[in-house]
């Protein structure tokens, strides 16, 4: 049986637990991986969502498409992620995910687990689980100088055509990004001041790794990729935008969506550091605005 798995939205970063699991649910299968996002497949996206979804989502549905047209797959396998983190549920349209999937492609099977560690739910043996990541990002590099902070949800700091290129372009700058890599089984960030945490697992870690780098490293700017359509988003860049204006730490934020050009983010990236030059170089931080 031939298994596909979409590489995108919630599902990135996941591609070695799915080796894991997948021959221990499905046996004799060969899983099929949709690969890095094209404009091909968000072409697919497009053309087959609604205009309500995020523009991740959009994509996710063009990873389906592809490997429905380009690989004939017999199957799609798509765990339920309702909780990944202790504590937490995931965004809704990520535990709805299946459920879209399954309402526009009725002629394929659908394999479905659930993971929820709200009810200790999984969907491996205890023995496999144990000491294992459910995903797997590289972590950020911190370097003792000139770090910029870019905060995103995981599948759009990984995704090069979704943020175009960004991490790319700071490093072109002279600057080193650093990152949240989260979705962790065992997350070591803790330092929220908020009054109550975020019902959210990437919400909780994006705003903890915020809070943890901006007190245990040297930022020089805060970048926070908010993706069109994502209520999530809509609420954390808020905080976090008001946080760094209170502390006087430079912060942009770049709205991503499907019309994006890469040359008008990096514009206005290479802008924004120049800002931050001006600011270390001639000592107006009193002078020069703490926002893009």
């Amino acid at each position: 049986m031939k298994v596909g798995v979409p590489n995108s939205f919630c599902y990135a970063g996941m591609e070695n637990f799915f080796i894991r699991v997948i021959p221990e649910v499905l046996e004799d299968s060969q899983i099929i991986f949709s690969g890095k996002t094209t404009k091909e497949i968000v072409e697919y996206g497009l053309k087959n969502s609604c205009d309500e979804l995020c523009i991740p989502v959009k994509i996710f549905i063009g990873h389906v498409e592809y490997l429905i047209r380009q690989n004939q797959v017999d199957a799609l396998f798509l765990p339920r992620l309702v909780s990944v983190l202790p504590g937490t549920y995931s965004c809704p349209k990520i535990i709805g995910i299946p459920d879209i999937i399954k309402s526009n492609y009725h002629g394929i099977e659908l394999v479905v687990p659930e993971i929820n560690l709200r009810k200790k739910r999984k969907i491996m043996s205890e023995e496999s689980m144990k000491n294992k990541q459910l995903f797997d990002f590289p972590m950020a590099k911190i370097a003792k100088t000139k770090n910029i902070m870019v905060l995103a949800h995981s599948y759009v700091i990984f995704d090069e055509f979704l943020n175009k290129g960004i991490l790319e372009t700071i490093k072109n700058a002279g600057y080193n990004p650093i990152y949240p890599a989260y979705y962790r089984f065992n997350s070591f960030y803790n330092s929220s001041d908020l009054p109550k945490e975020f019902f959210w697992s990437s919400a909780r870690d994006i705003y903890n790794y915020f809070e943890w780098a901006r007190n245990s490293t040297d930022v020089d700017g805060v970048i926070y990729l908010m993706t069109f359509g994502c209520g999530i988003d809509s609420i954390l860049q808020e905080l976090i935008m008001r946080k760094c204006n209170k502390i006087g730490l430079p912060y942009l934020c770049i709205t991503v969506d499907e019309h994006c050009a890469g040359v008008g983010i990096q514009t206005r990236i290479e802008a924004y550091l120049d800002m931050i030059e001006w600011r270390s170089n001639r000592d107006e931080k009193s002078c020069l605005p703490a926002h893009g």
